[in-house]
């Protein structure tokens, strides 16, 4: 048997559990937010109006007419997309694949180089797909769902709507790219103190940049970049830059793994 057909048999094998708990809880979520709130017929202004009714029957009750609080003008429940609740399968895949494959490849007869390229191969089709589902959910989420349940997407909170379909297909697949290769080089060499030493660089980065002044303008500048970008060109360059310096960390480790 080709021994990529064989590592994507055990890549599913690996993550089918994963895939089929995550896709049935996807499917209760959204029903019961659907049932829910069309059984409810809910009005967010009226349920905003109710409130601020109580706050007034607060005011007399406790004789204080200056407590305040402040109250939209509509108030609604907003749930996650259910497209991007998929998304939670970027860091299982990243965190099972490589701990869970890389033995019975090395079984098969496979060489680490063979097996890291299979991974990556797992990683863009993965991402590829995920993005796709994402596109073609979204303009079914717009025009129907949001009839029964407000929801919001990461294709309009990035704002990569801007780029047109085709666009934001393309940022999502880099992105989603990105965050598979990070994961797979934190979990690559767990046993390494190189990785432990990338773990708490990378854990201590993040409140150490907002926590300092003159680093936060630059810990916001990044993630601008990354996430909200209004240019396509550099928004891929930039994911796919840093994904390359992941998969060469990552096949540093894979190739002196033992287990």
């Amino acid at each position: 048997m080709n021994k990529m057909k064989v590592q994507l048999r055990v890549s599913w094998l690996r993550m089918k559990l994963a895939v089929w708990i995550l896709l049935a809880a996807i499917a209760v979520s959204m029903a019961t937010g659907i049932i829910v709130n069309a059984a409810l017929d809910s009005d967010p202004q009226q349920d905003a109006q109710d409130v601020a009714a109580a706050v007034g029957e607060l005011r007399e009750i406790t004789g204080n007419d200056e407590l305040q609080i402040e109250v939209p003008s509509e108030m609604e429940n907003v749930n996650v997309s259910s497209a991007n609740m998929l998304l939670t399968l970027l860091p299982l895949l990243a965190i099972i694949l490589p701990l869970q494959t890389f033995r019975p490849m090395m079984n098969f007869g496979d060489s680490r180089r063979r097996y890291f390229t299979g991974l990556l191969g797992v990683y863009a089709v993965s991402a590829l797909l995920l993005a796709l589902v994402n596109s073609l959910w979204w303009p079914f989420e717009q025009n129907f769902v949001r009839i029964y349940s407000q929801t919001y997407n990461l294709i309009e909170v990035f704002g990569w709507e801007q780029f047109g379909t085709v666009g934001a297909f393309i940022y999502q697949s880099v992105f989603y790219f990105f965050v598979l290769t990070l994961f797979n080089l934190l979990f690559s060499g767990l046993k390494s103190p190189i990785s432990w030493i990338i773990w708490t660089v990378l854990i201590a980065a993040i409140p150490i940049g907002t926590s300092i002044a003159s680093l936060r303008v630059h810990v916001a500048d990044f993630f601008l970049a990354l996430l909200f970008n209004d240019s396509l060109i550099n928004a891929v360059g930039i994911n796919l830059g840093l994904s390359l310096i992941f998969i060469a960390g990552a096949w540093l480790f894979t190739r002196r793994r033992t287990f």
